[in-house]
């Protein structure tokens, strides 16, 4: 029975230490995103650019969400993946979104929110944490 407990909380610290390693390595900087706008559609494509690096012990699934929501309810727009990092490895992610023009100018001014969504799991799917952050303008 000690032997059992002894290896639950071993695991449970390996998963710790794998999701936290993944945490600091998934929050990406908001300052600078790319907007690059097609003129002849009017539409505006936003590109955020994930590099989760698990240098944990474990292998880990990650969810990673990016989206743009006025809260007038007249505009919301979210791309989501899914990858799987085996030990020490890295990988790039870009996530983009397609905003009309119309809406895009619309959310300095108007009540808005750029949404990141992540979700961690390892431990064969035992151990998850749901880290979301959210950037909110206009008003």
């Amino acid at each position: 029975m000690i032997i059992l407990e002894v290896a639950s909380v071993g695991l449970l610290l390996f998963s710790g230490q794998t999701i936290f390693s993944l945490i600091g390595s998934i929050t990406p900087s908001c300052s600078n995103l790319p907007v690059v706008v097609d003129e002849p559609s009017q539409i505006a494509t936003i590109t955020f650019t994930f590099i989760p690096h698990n240098t944990g012990y474990l292998a880990a699934h990650i969810n990673l969400g990016f989206g743009l929501t006025l809260t007038d309810g007249s505009f919301s727009v979210k791309n989501t993946t899914s990858i799987y990092l085996t030990p020490g490895a890295q990988q790039n992610v870009d996530l983009s979104i397609k905003v009309p023009v119309s809406k895009f100018q619309l959310y300095p001014n108007a009540k808005g929110t750029l949404d990141i969504c992540t979700s961690i799991f390892t431990l064969n799917d035992l151990v998850r944490i749901d880290y979301n952050s959210m950037s909110e303008e206009g008003g």
